[in-house]
């Protein structure tokens, strides 16, 4: 993410909260490219500040909680995938759905 400073007001506004962007406002940018086939996609991601930091730590409490997950029953799915040279799928492992982890 890049720390921009506005110089004018901005038409663009936050993407997660909606705010708008006043001259000297601080925001942040990220720049998206994807190549598709034949196609190239682009797009940018305008963020103020308070929905940085909240991203921010969503992302430490989220790997934190990851390493107490206690992954409940109801919480784990089986996830299926195709038997070689057939048409037909089998049991391959556990997961749980709320941290991610691979259950073997």
């Amino acid at each position: 993410m890049k720390r921009h400073i506005a110089s004018r007001k901005l038409v663009r506004k936050c993407d997660y909260c909606g705010v708008e962007f006043s001259k000297g406002d601080v925001y942040h940018t990220e720049r998206y490219v994807i190549k598709e086939w034949s196609k190239v996609m682009a797009w940018t991601s305008y963020t103020c500040p308070k929905c940085e930091y909240k991203n921010e730590q969503h992302d430490k409490r989220f790997k934190r909680f990851q390493g107490i997950c206690n992954h409940p029953n109801n919480f784990i799915e089986t996830v299926w995938s195709y038997i070689p040279g057939e048409c037909i799928k089998e049991p391959d492992y556990d997961k749980c759905t709320l941290c991610g982890a691979t259950l073997l």
